[in-house]
């Protein structure tokens, strides 16, 4: 008998960090976005972006697992897939 049968496991206490962050130049015209993924130091490199997409994401209009899957595609595959991984791993799948 497993006695880990009907343990349920919450596969989002599991989660890779990742933070995003918008900022402007000092004159307020050019607006860039910077991610880190998994507590990195360095992060990813940094994106020009609009003004506009700077405010909305500020304004909460856009989420953040939205504004990665937008500027930064490839690291958010990655997390995905090891979200995933991490998922059938614990299920025994």
């Amino acid at each position: 008998m497993d006695p880990l049968q009907d343990l349920r496991i919450y596969v989002r206490s599991f989660d890779v960090p990742r933070v995003a962050s918008v900022y402007p130049d000092n004159a307020g015209i050019r607006w860039w976005t910077k991610a880190w993924f998994n507590n990195r130091e360095k992060g990813e490199d940094v994106i020009e972006i609009s003004r506009e997409m700077a405010i909305k994401f500020i304004q909460g209009e856009i989420s953040k697992d939205a504004w990665l899957e937008r500027y930064y595609p490839k690291q958010m595959s990655i997390y995905h897939n090891a979200i995933e991984m991490t998922r059938k791993q614990l299920l025994g799948l």
